[in-house]
């Protein structure tokens, strides 16, 4: 099991996206969370990637699509989910709320906006809610040179008439398929910038044994890095990348459970020990 992606908004870390074994013990604890509120839910295919909201009481699973003439089409949900490439549901177990976020195949959607110069088109997306209506809200994933989708970012209507909030300070590095998620409303107004990123992962010895570090050029300004399993890249004087001195490898896999106290308050509990 591994931090697979994270979804970055204003230089802090929203969601984090992890993949797994279908039969992982944290897996198995994750979809029991979301079965226990969605008692009716069904997967047509193993969940074996699936994310957690770092402030609200939210679970997404990503799960595939497939053709009309799959064996086993007919345990899609919807049949707007059919031929497309990928979902990812999202999950609030607070308010009992489903939406869908379906990603397009390329060609089956157009941007809502024109492309500025140097953009590129990863994904376009659609929301659907729990009765498989689109809501007309589209987010266009892109990448491209950073002044490009900055240059793009300012020239769009935004909903409140200001300047948008970009995730991260442009010019740091990314994966080559890293994206930006334009988020517009149904007016077709942007709402939102986040980073959909990916992040270095590799093996480094601790104390007694070897475990996973996870970081990025965009690390040391994350505001919420300590919650996180990211830390900032460290380099020796060759500027080979070296351990850090923290270990990290107990800070994963929280979710938020409901306090018993009537506050509506929450406590960060490691799957494991649910």
């Amino acid at each position: 099991m591994f931090l697979y992606r994270v979804f970055i908004d204003n230089k802090k870390v929203v969601n984090r996206v992890y993949w797994a074994g279908s039969d992982d013990d944290e897996t198995v604890k994750v979809k029991q969370q979301v079965t226990d509120v969605f008692t009716d839910e069904t997967f047509p295919f193993p969940v074996n990637i699936w994310g957690v909201d770092m402030e609200n009481n939210v679970i997404t699973f990503h799960q595939c699509s497939c053709e009309q003439d799959w064996k086993d089409s007919s345990k899609i949900q919807n049949s707007i989910l059919i031929e497309k490439d990928f979902m990812r549901y999202i999950y609030d177990l607070d308010t009992a709320t489903k939406t869908i976020e379906i990603f397009y195949k390329d060609g089956q959607a157009m941007p809502v906006v024109p492309l500025g110069s140097g953009i590129n088109v990863m994904y376009i997306t659609d929301m659907a809610n729990s009765n498989f209506e689109l809501q007309n809200t589209q987010a266009i994933y892109v990448t491209g040179d950073a002044d490009d989708v900055w240059n793009w970012a300012n020239s769009l209507d935004t909903v409140d008439s200001s300047a948008p909030t970009m995730p991260i300070t442009k010019g740091k590095k990314l994966h080559r398929d890293d994206s930006y998620k334009f988020q517009f409303d149904s007016n077709k107004r942007l709402v939102s910038v986040t980073l959909f990123a990916h992040l270095e992962r590799y093996q480094v010895w601790g104390n007694t044994e070897v475990f996973t570090e996870y970081t990025a050029d965009f690390a040391s300004e994350l505001t919420n890095l300590g919650d996180t399993e990211i830390v900032v890249p460290k380099y020796d004087l060759h500027g080979n990348l070296v351990a850090q001195e923290v270990n990290k490898a107990d800070l994963k896999e929280y979710v938020k459970v409901p306090k018993n106290d009537g506050s509506g308050n929450y406590d960060h509990v490691k799957l494991k020990d649910l």
